[in-house]
Protein backbone atom coordinates (compact mmCIF):
# COMPACT_ATOMS: atom_id res chain seq x y z
CA UNK A 1 0.00 0.00 0.00
CA UNK A 2 2.91 2.59 0.46
CA UNK A 3 4.01 2.46 -2.63
CA UNK A 4 0.59 2.71 -4.21
CA UNK A 5 0.49 5.94 -1.85
CA UNK A 6 3.73 7.09 -3.09
CA UNK A 7 3.03 6.67 -6.59
CA UNK A 8 -0.42 8.52 -5.76
CA UNK A 9 1.64 11.43 -4.18
CA UNK A 10 3.71 11.76 -6.66
CA UNK A 11 1.18 12.40 -9.36
CA UNK A 12 -0.46 14.42 -7.04
CA UNK A 13 2.49 16.08 -7.25
CA UNK A 14 2.35 16.92 -10.63
CA UNK A 15 -0.94 17.99 -10.74
CA UNK A 16 0.35 20.42 -8.07
CA UNK A 17 3.25 21.36 -9.86
CA UNK A 18 2.47 21.54 -13.12
CA UNK A 19 -1.09 23.73 -12.05
CA UNK A 20 1.08 27.26 -11.55
CA UNK A 21 2.62 26.30 -15.54
CA UNK A 22 -1.29 26.07 -16.64
CA UNK A 23 -2.53 28.99 -14.85
CA UNK A 24 1.18 30.74 -16.09
CA UNK A 25 0.02 29.85 -19.73
CA UNK A 26 -3.61 30.58 -19.52
CA UNK A 27 -3.38 33.31 -17.26
CA UNK A 28 -0.27 35.38 -17.53
CA UNK A 29 -0.22 38.85 -15.98
CA UNK A 30 -1.86 40.76 -18.91
CA UNK A 31 -1.47 44.72 -20.16
CA UNK A 32 -4.08 46.85 -19.52
CA UNK A 33 -7.46 46.75 -21.68
CA UNK A 34 -7.68 48.65 -24.64
CA UNK A 35 -9.26 51.95 -24.53
CA UNK A 36 -7.29 55.34 -24.11
CA UNK A 37 -6.39 57.66 -26.93
CA UNK A 38 -2.98 58.27 -27.53
CA UNK A 39 -1.06 60.92 -29.25
CA UNK A 40 0.58 58.92 -32.10
CA UNK A 41 2.37 61.91 -33.05
CA UNK A 42 4.65 61.05 -30.36
CA UNK A 43 5.51 57.60 -31.06
CA UNK A 44 8.26 55.62 -32.34
CA UNK A 45 8.50 56.18 -35.90
CA UNK A 46 9.60 52.16 -35.79
CA UNK A 47 6.86 50.69 -36.09
CA UNK A 48 5.32 53.11 -38.78
CA UNK A 49 8.25 53.38 -41.22
CA UNK A 50 7.50 52.75 -44.60
CA UNK A 51 9.23 50.85 -46.51
CA UNK A 52 9.81 51.12 -50.27
CA UNK A 53 11.05 49.37 -53.71
CA UNK A 54 12.85 51.37 -56.92
CA UNK A 55 10.48 50.16 -59.61
CA UNK A 56 10.04 51.36 -63.12
CA UNK A 57 6.44 50.60 -63.81
CA UNK A 58 3.48 49.75 -62.28
CA UNK A 59 3.91 45.77 -62.33
CA UNK A 60 2.55 44.55 -59.35
CA UNK A 61 5.24 44.22 -56.34
CA UNK A 62 5.55 45.03 -53.13
CA UNK A 63 7.87 46.81 -50.74
CA UNK A 64 11.36 45.73 -50.08
CA UNK A 65 12.72 46.72 -47.05
CA UNK A 66 16.30 46.70 -48.84
CA UNK A 67 14.91 49.87 -50.81
CA UNK A 68 15.20 52.36 -47.61
CA UNK A 69 18.76 52.28 -48.98
CA UNK A 70 18.23 53.46 -52.29
CA UNK A 71 16.46 57.16 -51.72
CA UNK A 72 18.97 59.79 -50.57
CA UNK A 73 17.08 61.73 -47.87
CA UNK A 74 13.56 61.26 -48.89
CA UNK A 75 11.08 63.66 -47.35
CA UNK A 76 9.39 61.46 -44.24
CA UNK A 77 5.81 63.30 -44.27
CA UNK A 78 5.63 64.87 -48.16
CA UNK A 79 1.61 65.69 -47.29
CA UNK A 80 2.67 67.87 -44.58
CA UNK A 81 6.23 69.79 -46.16
CA UNK A 82 6.42 72.97 -47.93
CA UNK A 83 3.63 74.41 -50.12
CA UNK A 84 3.21 73.27 -53.86
CA UNK A 85 3.32 69.95 -52.70
CA UNK A 86 1.31 67.94 -55.06
CA UNK A 87 0.03 65.30 -52.51
CA UNK A 88 -1.02 67.82 -50.40
CA UNK A 89 -5.05 67.49 -49.05
CA UNK A 90 -6.43 69.97 -50.92
CA UNK A 91 -10.70 68.80 -50.23
CA UNK A 92 -11.78 70.06 -46.92
CA UNK A 93 -14.80 68.07 -44.80
CA UNK A 94 -16.58 67.88 -41.68
CA UNK A 95 -15.70 64.72 -39.92
CA UNK A 96 -19.13 62.56 -39.17
CA UNK A 97 -20.03 59.02 -38.89
CA UNK A 98 -21.53 57.22 -41.39
CA UNK A 99 -23.81 54.12 -40.28
CA UNK A 100 -24.26 50.48 -42.37
CA UNK A 101 -27.25 48.24 -40.96
CA UNK A 102 -27.36 44.64 -42.15
CA UNK A 103 -29.51 42.31 -40.87
CA UNK A 104 -26.31 40.80 -38.92
CA UNK A 105 -24.53 44.02 -37.58
CA UNK A 106 -24.24 47.70 -37.47
CA UNK A 107 -21.37 49.35 -38.47
CA UNK A 108 -20.03 53.08 -37.79
CA UNK A 109 -17.47 54.27 -40.03
CA UNK A 110 -15.67 57.67 -39.52
CA UNK A 111 -14.95 59.49 -42.40
CA UNK A 112 -11.44 60.91 -40.32
CA UNK A 113 -8.93 58.65 -41.67
CA UNK A 114 -12.10 55.87 -43.40
CA UNK A 115 -11.80 53.67 -40.29
CA UNK A 116 -14.36 51.59 -38.23
CA UNK A 117 -15.29 53.25 -35.16
CA UNK A 118 -18.30 50.86 -33.93
CA UNK A 119 -19.02 47.50 -34.83
CA UNK A 120 -22.47 46.24 -33.18
CA UNK A 121 -23.35 42.41 -33.84
CA UNK A 122 -26.89 41.57 -33.96
CA UNK A 123 -27.90 38.83 -32.00
CA UNK A 124 -25.19 38.54 -29.58
CA UNK A 125 -25.62 39.47 -26.48
CA UNK A 126 -23.40 41.81 -23.97
CA UNK A 127 -23.23 41.19 -20.50
CA UNK A 128 -22.98 45.07 -19.96
CA UNK A 129 -26.55 45.10 -21.68
CA UNK A 130 -27.43 45.57 -25.33
CA UNK A 131 -25.15 43.49 -27.98
CA UNK A 132 -21.72 43.38 -28.03
CA UNK A 133 -19.58 46.14 -29.73
CA UNK A 134 -16.15 44.93 -30.98
CA UNK A 135 -14.86 48.20 -31.27
CA UNK A 136 -13.52 50.18 -27.99
CA UNK A 137 -14.79 53.10 -26.59
CA UNK A 138 -11.51 54.55 -27.30
CA UNK A 139 -9.53 54.45 -30.18
CA UNK A 140 -6.55 55.65 -31.35
CA UNK A 141 -7.46 58.86 -33.41
CA UNK A 142 -6.00 58.06 -36.75
CA UNK A 143 -6.03 54.74 -38.83
CA UNK A 144 -3.22 53.05 -40.85
CA UNK A 145 -3.86 53.26 -44.24
CA UNK A 146 -0.78 54.57 -46.65
CA UNK A 147 -0.33 54.70 -49.88
CA UNK A 148 3.49 54.49 -50.52
CA UNK A 149 4.80 56.10 -54.00
CA UNK A 150 8.13 55.61 -55.46
CA UNK A 151 9.66 58.81 -53.98
CA UNK A 152 7.51 59.32 -50.70
CA UNK A 153 4.88 57.77 -49.20
CA UNK A 154 1.13 59.62 -48.40
CA UNK A 155 -0.35 58.50 -44.99
CA UNK A 156 -3.92 58.79 -44.92
CA UNK A 157 -4.37 57.73 -41.31
CA UNK A 158 -6.11 60.92 -40.08
CA UNK A 159 -7.55 62.88 -43.54
CA UNK A 160 -11.01 63.67 -43.75
CA UNK A 161 -13.06 62.40 -46.53
CA UNK A 162 -15.70 63.12 -47.89
CA UNK A 163 -18.38 60.63 -48.88
CA UNK A 164 -20.74 60.18 -50.71
CA UNK A 165 -23.98 58.58 -48.69
CA UNK A 166 -24.75 59.22 -45.14
CA UNK A 167 -26.53 55.78 -44.88
CA UNK A 168 -26.99 52.64 -45.88
CA UNK A 169 -29.58 50.41 -44.54
CA UNK A 170 -29.56 46.57 -45.81
CA UNK A 171 -31.98 45.73 -43.36
CA UNK A 172 -34.92 45.89 -45.52
CA UNK A 173 -33.76 44.89 -48.77
CA UNK A 174 -31.03 42.20 -49.62
CA UNK A 175 -27.93 42.48 -51.92
CA UNK A 176 -25.18 45.16 -51.98
CA UNK A 177 -24.02 47.99 -51.42
CA UNK A 178 -21.10 50.49 -51.42
CA UNK A 179 -19.72 53.80 -49.79
CA UNK A 180 -17.44 55.85 -51.57
CA UNK A 181 -15.02 57.95 -49.40
CA UNK A 182 -12.95 60.86 -51.51
CA UNK A 183 -9.92 63.28 -50.57
CA UNK A 184 -8.77 65.43 -53.08
CA UNK A 185 -4.90 65.83 -53.60
CA UNK A 186 -2.99 69.36 -54.91
CA UNK A 187 -1.53 67.71 -58.02
CA UNK A 188 -4.93 66.52 -59.78
CA UNK A 189 -4.73 63.25 -58.16
CA UNK A 190 -7.86 61.94 -56.01
CA UNK A 191 -7.63 58.77 -53.02
CA UNK A 192 -10.64 56.89 -53.07
CA UNK A 193 -11.71 54.22 -50.54
CA UNK A 194 -14.49 52.57 -51.43
CA UNK A 195 -16.35 50.03 -48.61
CA UNK A 196 -18.75 46.91 -50.54
CA UNK A 197 -20.98 45.50 -48.10
CA UNK A 198 -23.50 42.25 -48.29
CA UNK A 199 -26.59 41.63 -46.23
CA UNK A 200 -26.14 37.81 -45.70
CA UNK A 201 -22.71 37.52 -44.65
CA UNK A 202 -20.40 39.25 -42.16
CA UNK A 203 -17.39 40.39 -44.65
CA UNK A 204 -17.01 43.88 -46.30
CA UNK A 205 -14.61 44.62 -49.19
CA UNK A 206 -12.06 47.70 -48.54
CA UNK A 207 -10.85 49.25 -52.10
CA UNK A 208 -8.31 51.94 -52.25
CA UNK A 209 -7.69 53.74 -55.43
CA UNK A 210 -5.58 56.62 -56.52
CA UNK A 211 -7.17 57.89 -59.32
CA UNK A 212 -6.69 60.85 -62.45
CA UNK A 213 -8.19 63.87 -61.23
CA UNK A 214 -7.38 66.57 -63.70
CA UNK A 215 -4.11 67.13 -66.45
CA UNK A 216 -1.77 67.68 -63.74
CA UNK A 217 -1.60 63.91 -62.61
CA UNK A 218 0.79 63.14 -64.78
CA UNK A 219 3.41 65.66 -63.69
CA UNK A 220 2.37 65.21 -60.06
CA UNK A 221 3.19 61.11 -60.98
CA UNK A 222 6.33 62.25 -62.69
CA UNK A 223 7.63 64.18 -59.19
CA UNK A 224 6.07 61.51 -56.93
CA UNK A 225 6.61 58.17 -58.74
CA UNK A 226 4.26 55.91 -59.40
CA UNK A 227 2.21 54.22 -56.23
CA UNK A 228 3.72 51.11 -55.68
CA UNK A 229 2.13 49.60 -52.36
CA UNK A 230 -1.10 50.23 -50.68
CA UNK A 231 -1.32 49.62 -46.82
CA UNK A 232 -4.63 49.01 -45.12
CA UNK A 233 -5.05 47.47 -41.82
CA UNK A 234 -6.39 48.08 -38.07
CA UNK A 235 -5.41 49.71 -35.36
CA UNK A 236 -8.42 50.18 -33.30
CA UNK A 237 -7.55 47.25 -31.17
CA UNK A 238 -11.21 44.36 -30.51
CA UNK A 239 -13.31 45.36 -27.40
CA UNK A 240 -13.65 42.44 -24.61
CA UNK A 241 -17.06 41.19 -25.16
CA UNK A 242 -17.38 39.14 -21.87
CA UNK A 243 -17.75 39.39 -18.13
CA UNK A 244 -14.70 38.07 -17.03
CA UNK A 245 -11.93 39.87 -18.47
CA UNK A 246 -8.99 37.91 -17.15
CA UNK A 247 -10.03 35.34 -19.54
CA UNK A 248 -10.75 37.24 -22.54
CA UNK A 249 -7.05 39.21 -22.21
CA UNK A 250 -5.68 35.41 -22.31
CA UNK A 251 -7.63 34.94 -25.51
CA UNK A 252 -6.81 37.55 -27.28
CA UNK A 253 -4.03 37.87 -29.72
CA UNK A 254 -3.37 39.05 -33.19
CA UNK A 255 -2.42 36.47 -35.85
CA UNK A 256 -1.19 36.39 -39.48
CA UNK A 257 -0.67 34.02 -41.85
CA UNK A 258 2.30 34.17 -44.60
CA UNK A 259 3.02 31.41 -47.06
CA UNK A 260 1.81 27.88 -45.20
CA UNK A 261 2.87 29.65 -41.49
CA UNK A 262 0.41 30.94 -39.52
CA UNK A 263 2.04 33.64 -36.84
CA UNK A 264 0.62 35.04 -33.46
CA UNK A 265 1.18 37.93 -30.84
CA UNK A 266 -0.76 37.26 -27.61
CA UNK A 267 -2.24 40.36 -25.75
CA UNK A 268 0.29 39.14 -22.82
CA UNK A 269 3.26 40.27 -24.78
CA UNK A 270 2.27 43.85 -24.73
CA UNK A 271 3.38 43.76 -21.05
CA UNK A 272 7.04 42.29 -22.22
CA UNK A 273 9.81 43.53 -24.24
CA UNK A 274 9.25 46.00 -27.06
CA UNK A 275 10.47 43.45 -29.36
CA UNK A 276 8.08 41.22 -28.24
CA UNK A 277 5.26 43.26 -29.35
CA UNK A 278 5.41 43.27 -32.78
CA UNK A 279 6.53 40.91 -35.37
CA UNK A 280 6.74 41.06 -39.32
CA UNK A 281 6.55 38.90 -41.96
CA UNK A 282 7.02 38.81 -45.76
CA UNK A 283 6.08 36.54 -48.45
CA UNK A 284 2.88 34.94 -50.21
CA UNK A 285 0.73 37.03 -47.66
CA UNK A 286 -2.93 35.41 -47.08
CA UNK A 287 -4.78 37.43 -43.80
CA UNK A 288 -3.89 38.90 -40.27
CA UNK A 289 -6.49 40.16 -38.20
CA UNK A 290 -7.06 40.16 -34.01
CA UNK A 291 -9.26 37.59 -32.16
CA UNK A 292 -10.54 37.18 -28.78
CA UNK A 293 -12.37 34.12 -27.28
CA UNK A 294 -15.23 34.20 -29.30
CA UNK A 295 -15.15 37.05 -32.30
CA UNK A 296 -12.43 38.03 -35.21
CA UNK A 297 -11.90 41.05 -37.09
CA UNK A 298 -9.51 40.18 -39.78
CA UNK A 299 -8.25 41.02 -43.00
CA UNK A 300 -7.66 38.42 -45.89
CA UNK A 301 -5.74 39.44 -48.99
CA UNK A 302 -8.17 38.12 -52.14
CA UNK A 303 -6.60 34.67 -53.78
CA UNK A 304 -7.15 32.88 -57.01
CA UNK A 305 -6.07 35.99 -59.34
CA UNK A 306 -2.95 34.37 -60.54
CA UNK A 307 0.09 33.81 -58.48
CA UNK A 308 0.07 34.42 -55.09
CA UNK A 309 0.27 38.01 -54.09
CA UNK A 310 3.67 38.92 -52.09
CA UNK A 311 3.50 41.72 -49.12
CA UNK A 312 4.15 42.09 -45.83
CA UNK A 313 2.22 41.61 -42.67
CA UNK A 314 2.90 43.68 -39.76
CA UNK A 315 1.71 42.86 -35.72
CA UNK A 316 1.83 45.22 -33.14
CA UNK A 317 0.26 47.52 -30.76
CA UNK A 318 0.33 50.28 -27.90
CA UNK A 319 2.01 48.44 -24.46
CA UNK A 320 0.78 51.43 -23.44
CA UNK A 321 -2.91 51.13 -23.98
CA UNK A 322 -2.82 47.97 -24.70
CA UNK A 323 -4.56 48.01 -28.06
CA UNK A 324 -3.48 45.70 -30.55
CA UNK A 325 -2.94 46.17 -34.13
CA UNK A 326 -2.09 44.69 -37.53
CA UNK A 327 -1.23 45.77 -41.14
CA UNK A 328 -0.91 44.45 -44.33
CA UNK A 329 1.48 46.27 -47.34
CA UNK A 330 -0.01 45.36 -50.82
CA UNK A 331 1.52 46.12 -54.11
CA UNK A 332 -0.52 48.08 -56.03
CA UNK A 333 -2.30 46.56 -59.03
CA UNK A 334 -2.55 48.77 -61.99
CA UNK A 335 -5.23 50.01 -62.72
CA UNK A 336 -7.92 50.95 -64.94
CA UNK A 337 -9.30 54.20 -66.79
CA UNK A 338 -8.70 56.70 -64.43
CA UNK A 339 -7.40 54.68 -61.82
CA UNK A 340 -3.77 54.48 -61.68
CA UNK A 341 -3.42 51.88 -59.10
CA UNK A 342 -5.26 49.91 -55.57
CA UNK A 343 -5.57 47.46 -53.90
CA UNK A 344 -8.03 45.46 -52.16
CA UNK A 345 -8.34 43.83 -48.51
CA UNK A 346 -11.30 41.98 -47.76
CA UNK A 347 -12.26 42.19 -44.24
CA UNK A 348 -14.81 39.54 -42.03
CA UNK A 349 -15.39 40.82 -38.51
CA UNK A 350 -17.95 38.47 -36.72
CA UNK A 351 -18.18 35.27 -35.09
CA UNK A 352 -15.18 32.72 -35.13
CA UNK A 353 -17.39 29.89 -36.34
CA UNK A 354 -15.40 27.34 -38.16
CA UNK A 355 -17.70 26.75 -40.70
CA UNK A 356 -18.00 30.44 -41.95
CA UNK A 357 -14.19 31.02 -41.47
CA UNK A 358 -13.84 28.21 -43.66
CA UNK A 359 -16.13 29.28 -46.22
CA UNK A 360 -13.39 31.93 -47.46
CA UNK A 361 -11.07 29.34 -48.25
CA UNK A 362 -7.55 30.84 -46.95
CA UNK A 363 -7.49 28.56 -44.21
CA UNK A 364 -9.20 30.95 -41.20
CA UNK A 365 -10.46 28.51 -39.32
CA UNK A 366 -6.76 27.16 -38.73
CA UNK A 367 -6.36 30.29 -36.49
CA UNK A 368 -9.12 28.99 -33.96
CA UNK A 369 -7.57 28.55 -30.71
CA UNK A 370 -8.51 24.81 -30.47
CA UNK A 371 -5.95 24.04 -28.00
CA UNK A 372 -2.19 22.86 -28.24
CA UNK A 373 -1.40 21.32 -31.94
CA UNK A 374 -1.73 17.89 -30.10
CA UNK A 375 -5.32 17.92 -28.82
CA UNK A 376 -7.18 20.14 -31.55
CA UNK A 377 -8.10 17.15 -33.60
CA UNK A 378 -9.81 15.64 -30.76
CA UNK A 379 -11.31 18.98 -29.76
CA UNK A 380 -12.77 19.48 -33.62
CA UNK A 381 -14.14 15.74 -32.90
CA UNK A 382 -15.87 16.97 -29.25
CA UNK A 383 -16.77 20.30 -31.08
CA UNK A 384 -18.76 18.09 -33.53
CA UNK A 385 -20.43 15.67 -31.30
CA UNK A 386 -21.66 18.70 -29.65
CA UNK A 387 -23.33 20.35 -32.55
CA UNK A 388 -24.37 17.19 -33.66
CA UNK A 389 -26.48 16.36 -30.78
CA UNK A 390 -27.91 19.84 -30.56
CA UNK A 391 -29.37 19.66 -33.70
CA UNK A 392 -32.04 16.59 -32.11
CA UNK A 393 -31.24 18.38 -28.28
CA UNK A 394 -31.71 22.33 -27.84
CA UNK A 395 -30.17 22.29 -24.58
CA UNK A 396 -26.72 22.37 -24.46
CA UNK A 397 -26.51 21.65 -20.82
CA UNK A 398 -28.57 18.04 -21.17
CA UNK A 399 -26.02 17.60 -24.13
CA UNK A 400 -23.07 17.90 -21.88
CA UNK A 401 -24.66 15.49 -18.99
CA UNK A 402 -25.16 12.82 -22.41
CA UNK A 403 -21.71 13.30 -23.16
CA UNK A 404 -20.57 12.88 -19.60
CA UNK A 405 -22.60 9.50 -19.63
CA UNK A 406 -21.47 8.21 -22.69
CA UNK A 407 -17.76 9.22 -22.03
CA UNK A 408 -17.96 7.18 -18.99
CA UNK A 409 -19.49 4.05 -20.95
CA UNK A 410 -16.97 4.10 -23.24
CA UNK A 411 -14.40 4.53 -20.44
CA UNK A 412 -15.95 1.81 -18.10
CA UNK A 413 -13.50 -1.32 -18.81
CA UNK A 414 -10.67 0.94 -17.86
CA UNK A 415 -12.56 1.79 -14.25
CA UNK A 416 -13.40 -1.43 -13.54
CA UNK A 417 -10.15 -2.27 -14.25
CA UNK A 418 -8.76 0.23 -12.21
CA UNK A 419 -10.93 0.01 -9.32
CA UNK A 420 -10.31 -3.89 -9.02
CA UNK A 421 -6.51 -3.12 -9.21
CA UNK A 422 -6.81 -0.47 -6.49
CA UNK A 423 -9.11 -3.29 -4.26
CA UNK A 424 -6.53 -6.08 -4.94
CA UNK A 425 -3.22 -3.43 -3.82
CA UNK A 426 -5.91 -3.42 -0.39
CA UNK A 427 -5.54 -7.19 0.38
CA UNK A 428 -1.59 -6.72 -0.18
CA UNK A 429 -1.48 -4.64 2.24
CA UNK A 430 0.19 -6.99 4.78
CA UNK A 431 2.79 -8.83 2.29
CA UNK A 432 3.70 -5.27 1.32
CA UNK A 433 4.25 -4.94 5.29
CA UNK A 434 6.15 -7.95 5.85
CA UNK A 435 8.40 -7.13 2.98
CA UNK A 436 9.17 -3.34 4.35
CA UNK A 437 9.65 -5.20 7.71
CA UNK A 438 11.91 -7.87 6.07
CA UNK A 439 14.12 -5.37 3.87
CA UNK A 440 13.69 -2.44 5.99
CA UNK A 441 17.80 -2.03 5.87
CA UNK A 442 18.17 -2.37 2.11
CA UNK A 443 16.01 -0.27 -0.14
CA UNK A 444 17.08 -1.80 -3.77
CA UNK A 445 16.08 -5.08 -2.30
CA UNK A 446 12.62 -4.15 -1.00
CA UNK A 447 11.89 -2.48 -4.78
CA UNK A 448 12.91 -5.79 -6.11
CA UNK A 449 10.93 -7.87 -3.95
CA UNK A 450 7.62 -5.75 -4.18
CA UNK A 451 7.99 -5.71 -7.93
CA UNK A 452 7.98 -9.21 -8.06
CA UNK A 453 4.69 -9.61 -5.65
CA UNK A 454 3.07 -7.42 -8.20
CA UNK A 455 4.04 -9.33 -10.83
CA UNK A 456 3.08 -12.89 -9.14
CA UNK A 457 0.17 -11.59 -7.93
CA UNK A 458 -0.73 -9.95 -11.25
CA UNK A 459 -0.96 -6.21 -10.74
CA UNK A 460 -0.58 -3.28 -11.90
CA UNK A 461 0.48 -0.31 -9.59
CA UNK A 462 -0.52 2.46 -12.19
CA UNK A 463 -3.56 1.32 -13.16
CA UNK A 464 -5.34 3.08 -10.54
CA UNK A 465 -4.67 6.25 -12.15
CA UNK A 466 -5.51 4.72 -15.99
CA UNK A 467 -8.63 6.32 -15.95
CA UNK A 468 -7.42 9.44 -15.20
CA UNK A 469 -4.87 9.96 -17.81
CA UNK A 470 -7.20 8.41 -20.41
CA UNK A 471 -9.69 10.62 -19.88
CA UNK A 472 -7.29 14.27 -19.22
CA UNK A 473 -7.56 14.85 -23.39
CA UNK A 474 -11.21 14.18 -23.28
CA UNK A 475 -11.51 16.84 -20.70
CA UNK A 476 -8.87 19.17 -22.33
CA UNK A 477 -10.54 19.04 -25.52
CA UNK A 478 -13.78 19.60 -23.62
CA UNK A 479 -12.25 22.59 -21.59
CA UNK A 480 -11.04 24.26 -25.59
CA UNK A 481 -15.12 23.67 -27.13
CA UNK A 482 -16.80 25.75 -24.06
CA UNK A 483 -14.08 27.99 -24.01
CA UNK A 484 -13.14 29.05 -27.75
CA UNK A 485 -16.34 28.07 -29.37
CA UNK A 486 -19.07 30.59 -29.65
CA UNK A 487 -21.90 27.83 -30.72
CA UNK A 488 -21.87 27.56 -26.93
CA UNK A 489 -22.39 31.29 -25.61
CA UNK A 490 -25.18 32.46 -23.69
CA UNK A 491 -26.57 28.44 -23.61
CA UNK A 492 -28.85 28.35 -20.20
CA UNK A 493 -28.98 25.14 -18.84
CA UNK A 494 -31.13 25.65 -15.78
CA UNK A 495 -32.24 27.98 -12.63
CA UNK A 496 -29.62 30.27 -11.77
CA UNK A 497 -27.22 28.56 -15.16
CA UNK A 498 -27.56 31.05 -18.07
CA UNK A 499 -24.32 30.79 -19.95
CA UNK A 500 -22.66 27.35 -19.90
CA UNK A 501 -19.67 29.17 -21.24
CA UNK A 502 -19.59 31.38 -18.09
CA UNK A 503 -19.00 30.74 -14.41
CA UNK A 504 -22.44 29.77 -12.59
CA UNK A 505 -22.42 32.82 -10.67
CA UNK A 506 -25.40 33.12 -8.39
CA UNK A 507 -24.98 36.13 -6.69
CA UNK A 508 -22.02 38.97 -5.63
CA UNK A 509 -20.72 38.64 -2.67
CA UNK A 510 -19.97 42.60 -0.89
CA UNK A 511 -16.06 41.13 -0.28
CA UNK A 512 -13.37 39.24 -2.20
CA UNK A 513 -12.01 35.65 -1.81
CA UNK A 514 -8.85 35.37 -2.17
CA UNK A 515 -7.61 33.63 -5.48
CA UNK A 516 -11.84 33.51 -5.93
CA UNK A 517 -13.20 36.19 -6.51
CA UNK A 518 -16.39 38.15 -5.59
CA UNK A 519 -19.18 35.72 -7.32
CA UNK A 520 -20.42 33.03 -5.59
CA UNK A 521 -20.34 30.26 -7.98
CA UNK A 522 -22.47 26.91 -7.12
CA UNK A 523 -21.26 24.03 -9.32
CA UNK A 524 -17.33 24.00 -8.44
CA UNK A 525 -18.72 23.82 -4.62
CA UNK A 526 -21.39 21.02 -5.32
CA UNK A 527 -18.67 19.35 -7.74
CA UNK A 528 -16.15 19.64 -4.78
CA UNK A 529 -18.85 17.92 -2.28
CA UNK A 530 -19.20 15.28 -4.67
CA UNK A 531 -15.64 14.66 -5.48
CA UNK A 532 -15.41 14.06 -1.44
CA UNK A 533 -18.49 11.33 -0.79
CA UNK A 534 -16.80 9.60 -3.97
CA UNK A 535 -13.42 9.42 -2.12
CA UNK A 536 -15.30 7.84 0.61
CA UNK A 537 -16.45 4.95 -1.58
CA UNK A 538 -13.15 3.89 -2.32
CA UNK A 539 -11.92 1.72 0.50
CA UNK A 540 -8.79 3.18 2.23
CA UNK A 541 -8.27 0.59 5.18
CA UNK A 542 -4.60 0.51 6.01
CA UNK A 543 -3.88 3.44 3.71
CA UNK A 544 -2.88 5.67 6.60
CA UNK A 545 -3.03 9.36 7.34
CA UNK A 546 -1.58 10.44 4.25
CA UNK A 547 -4.51 9.19 2.16
CA UNK A 548 -6.77 10.16 4.09
CA UNK A 549 -5.26 14.00 4.12
CA UNK A 550 -5.41 13.57 0.64
CA UNK A 551 -8.54 12.39 -0.24
CA UNK A 552 -10.04 15.62 2.23
CA UNK A 553 -7.54 18.32 0.46
CA UNK A 554 -7.97 17.09 -3.28
CA UNK A 555 -11.75 18.01 -3.35
CA UNK A 556 -10.57 21.82 -1.98
CA UNK A 557 -8.01 22.08 -3.97
CA UNK A 558 -10.47 20.90 -7.18
CA UNK A 559 -12.64 24.20 -6.15
CA UNK A 560 -9.25 25.89 -6.58
CA UNK A 561 -8.82 25.33 -10.17
CA UNK A 562 -12.62 24.71 -11.13
CA UNK A 563 -14.40 27.98 -9.75
CA UNK A 564 -13.67 30.39 -12.09
CA UNK A 565 -13.92 27.85 -15.06
CA UNK A 566 -16.79 27.48 -18.12
CA UNK A 567 -19.81 26.10 -16.01
CA UNK A 568 -20.37 23.61 -19.02
CA UNK A 569 -17.16 22.47 -17.61
CA UNK A 570 -17.54 22.38 -14.09
CA UNK A 571 -21.11 20.64 -15.12
CA UNK A 572 -19.48 17.92 -17.28
CA UNK A 573 -16.92 17.14 -14.07
CA UNK A 574 -19.75 17.14 -11.58
CA UNK A 575 -21.43 14.35 -13.25
CA UNK A 576 -18.49 12.61 -14.11
CA UNK A 577 -17.41 12.50 -10.34
CA UNK A 578 -20.75 11.16 -9.60
CA UNK A 579 -21.29 8.54 -12.00
CA UNK A 580 -17.17 7.70 -11.23
CA UNK A 581 -18.98 7.31 -7.91
CA UNK A 582 -21.45 5.20 -8.64
CA UNK A 583 -19.49 2.86 -10.88
CA UNK A 584 -16.82 2.66 -7.88
CA UNK A 585 -19.97 1.46 -5.46
CA UNK A 586 -21.16 -0.99 -8.33
CA UNK A 587 -17.94 -2.36 -8.89
CA UNK A 588 -17.23 -3.07 -4.95
CA UNK A 589 -20.70 -4.19 -4.22
CA UNK A 590 -20.64 -6.61 -7.34
CA UNK A 591 -17.15 -8.00 -6.81
CA UNK A 592 -16.52 -11.61 -5.05
CA UNK A 593 -16.09 -11.60 -1.58
CA UNK A 594 -17.07 -7.75 -0.72
CA UNK A 595 -20.56 -8.20 -0.73
CA UNK A 596 -21.73 -5.39 1.90
CA UNK A 597 -17.89 -3.68 1.74
CA UNK A 598 -18.50 -0.18 2.70
CA UNK A 599 -15.96 2.93 2.59
CA UNK A 600 -14.09 3.44 5.60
Amino acid sequence: MDRRMILAFVLIFLILTGYPLIMQKFFPQEAPPAGAVVDRSDRSPADEAPTTVVQDDLADTAMSPEAETTQENPPKDFAESASGNPLAVVTRATPEDIVVRTPLYEMKISTQGGRVVRWDGVGFSSWQGGVVNLVPEEIPNQGVDMVQFRATDLDLGSVVYGADKERIDLVESSGSASLTLTVGLAGDLEVRKVFTFHSETYDHQVDLFVVRAGPGAQATLARVGAPEAIRLGWNQGIAPTERIQRLEAVAMRGMAQVGDELHFKKHGDLAKSEEKVSGQWRGSVRFAGLQDRYFTIVGMVPQGQGEPIEGTIRLGGDQETGTQSWSIDLPARRGVGDEIAGARLDFYVGPQEAELLESYGVGLEKSMDLGWKVFRPLTEVVLWGLKLMHNFIPNYGVIIIIFSVLTKMMFYPLTKTSTKSMKKMQELQPKLKALQEKYKDDKEKLNQATMQMYKDEKVNPMSGCLPLLVQSPVFIALYQALNHTISLRGQPFVLWISDLSQPDAITTLPFSLPFLGSDLNVLPILMSVAMYFQTKLTPTSGAGGQMAAMNTMMPLFMIFIFYNMPSGLVLYWLVNTILQGYQTWQIHRTAPGSEGAQAT
